[in-house]
């Protein structure tokens, strides 16, 4: 078990309590009551313009808000509805939608959750640094939270952080499929999560009081608003394109001038072992997700018995949106309408459209890599099986080059790379093995509910877990890789700069879809991309020509082979669409 005292204390399994910026928030639990600490006196920070509210008067505020009352008037003109019919669909969304924050519901939550996370990981690391300004900004402004999304988890780990830090708990946008559990559904509203809809089309009630219901809660302070930007869990590990319509409600106060600033704070989940990797692999392939069930998390009790190693969540630098719109906004476009009738202006809609995207950005860059993550890298390309000495050999060339390109990789200091990769095939022994030779070899993967499937099933899901881990790494190296694909694709002794640009703007446009790029900054990440590869990786430039031959190594070959997947994928795809069609 996870929590043994063998688990815990073993080194050459777990890193210290304390490291680098991080500091594990579990050890504590593992040594004290945890009744006594669920239910201790809790001193949280307050916003300084905050007027305390129950979530009952939270309701009745929206109820008889502005806005609601004129989604409501509009309804029943173009509908003919009754008005007291309107008003009653409004208040059934509102019943549905709010949460029920209770405190006594909270520390039952915490107590049963510091034990399934004792049982699930090794260690919860955080970082101390940026817990502080957290704490700090609370008291002085609005604040967003804005964390990745790579599993169920994720809210979950959020809530337990803050309950641990005496921060006041947020509030989290849930989607409903969590509404529909029996007793786990009430739970989660009773912690915080308000249930909203995944599309909202043009249901001009619905987005009224959606709209007003968190606007509400964000200019009293009543609490920290939690939503992911990425709209919906990664199945694959990389970030997806942001979704707006919540940063666009959650920022239209400040652009309409009712508060002077809100902090967006992005927050970086990292997991040795994501608890999904097998379900994620068999969704790819099609096979239904399990429907959210109270039963079913009953049959997944099964996983506190395994062991998935270190979380890391790292809160990274508050955002202020007044400093960040400086200057490229104005306010006061707004000051002649009502609030709750004035759409947010182009150049708003394209900032909140930037802010997205940087969130996602400063979300990879305080990702965690772990070992396992660059291991992957080098089994994915070695399916019949890899010597241990040889992958040890390959995974620390792939740290040297992810490490001078800005990467975290958590490596132990004081292990040799051998006993850091066996311990790390340890963690994963439901996906690979060593036999008696040393080599590594990757197992079948099977359903973790449907039991057996084909042999092709099996390999595919087998392929698809292991890149589901090696995609960590993939936001590192995208941008020198889409430069060495040109390079080694290219037949020519040169190629000028101007082509080689014109050929990395192409594969951004082409890929825009599976990384995050930032909108406008091509040619400053083409000019740093090329900056690591001629001072890092034996890349040649002469009298603004690339020297292709010259360029040519093991730096290019190994970045470029990363990404030809991408490239092969839209390849078969283009060419399975053009037999369709023909």
């Amino acid at each position: 078990m996870p929590n043994s005292p063998d688990h815990v204390d073993n080194p050459r399994l777990v890193s210290a309590r304390q490291k680098d910026i991080y500091e594990d928030i579990l050890e504590d639990r593992r040594h004290s009551s945890d009744f006594v600490w669920s239910f201790r006196t809790r001193e949280e920070p307050k916003y300084k313009y905050n007027k305390p509210r129950t979530p009952d008067e939270i309701r009745k505020h929206v109820m008889h808000s502005d806005r609601v009352k004129y989604a409501v008037e509009q309804v029943c003109s173009e509908s003919g509805l009754p008005i007291e019919e309107v008003w009653k669909q409004a208040e059934e969304v509102m019943q549905e939608m709010s949460h029920n924050l209770s405190m006594g519901a909270i520390r039952g939550f915490a107590m049963f959750l510091v034990k399934v996370l004792k049982s699930l990981f090794k260690r919860v690391y955080v970082n101390t640094e940026g817990i502080q300004k957290v704490r700090e900004m609370l008291l002085e402004y609005p604040v967003l939270l804005m964390p990745s999304h790579r599993s169920y988890f994720d809210f979950l780990l959020m809530s337990y952080v803050f309950y641990s830090y005496d921060l006041p708990l947020p509030v989290i946008a849930a989607a409903m499929d969590f509404m529909g559990m029996k007793f786990f559904g009430w739970l989660l509203r009773n912690s915080g999560a308000f249930y909203i809809r995944r599309s909202f089309g043009d249901d001009m009630l619905y987005w009224a009081v959606f709209t007003e219901y968190v606007q509400s809660q964000l200019v009293n302070g009543d609490h920290p608003i939690e939503f992911y930007v990425e709209g919906t869990r990664s199945r694959t590990s990389k970030s997806y394109a942001p979704k707006f319509g919540m940063l666009s409600a959650s920022l239209e106060p400040y652009f309409k001038a009712h508060i002077p600033d809100i902090m967006v704070i992005p927050i970086s989940i990292s997991y040795d072992k994501i608890l999904e990797e097998t379900l994620y692999a068999y969704e790819i392939l099609g096979v239904p997700k399990p429907k959210e069930s109270t039963s079913g998390l009953f049959k997944a009790r099964n996983l506190l018995s395994e062991d998935f190693g270190n979380v890391h969540v790292h809160f990274g630098e508050p955002l202020s949106i007044r400093k960040y719109t400086d200057g490229k906004v104005d306010r006061s476009v707004h000051s002649l309408a009502p609030r709750y009738i004035a759409s947010l202006s182009d150049d708003e809609n394209k900032l909140i459209q930037n802010l997205g995207y940087k969130v996602l950005l400063l979300h990879q860059e305080h990702m965690v890599i772990s070992p396992w993550s660059l291991m992957a890298a080098v089994l994915v390309q070695n399916k019949d099986g890899i010597k241990i000495k040889q992958l040890v050999k390959e995974v620390e060339w792939i740290k040297r080059q992810a490490t001078n390109l800005g990467a975290y990789i958590d490596w132990p200091g004081n292990e040799s790379a051998d006993a850091v990769i066996r311990s790390t095939l340890a963690l994963h022994k439901n996906i690979a093995e060593v036999d008696n030779e040393d080599v590594v070899h990757l197992l079948e993967i099977q359903h973790p509910t449907r039991g057996s499937q084909d042999e092709l099933m099996q390999a595919a899901a087998q392929h698809l877990i292991i890149t589901l881990y090696k995609n960590q790494l993939m936001h590192i190296f995208v941008r020198v890789s889409m430069v060495t694909l040109s390079i080694n694709s290219c037949t020519e002794e040169t190629m000028s700069m101007n082509e080689l640009y014109s050929k990395y703007e192409f594969l951004e446009h082409l890929l825009n879809r599976d990384f995050i790029f930032m909108p406008g900054c091509t040619k400053q990440d083409f000019e740093n991309a090329m900056l690591t590869l001629t001072h890092n990786c034996g890349v040649v430039v002469e009298d603004d020509l690339l020297q292709v031959k010259k360029s040519t190594n093991k730096y290019t070959t190994f970045f470029s082979q990363m990404f030809e997947p991408f490239l092969l994928g839209y390849w078969v795809s283009l060419n399975h669409s053009y037999l369709d069609i023909g």
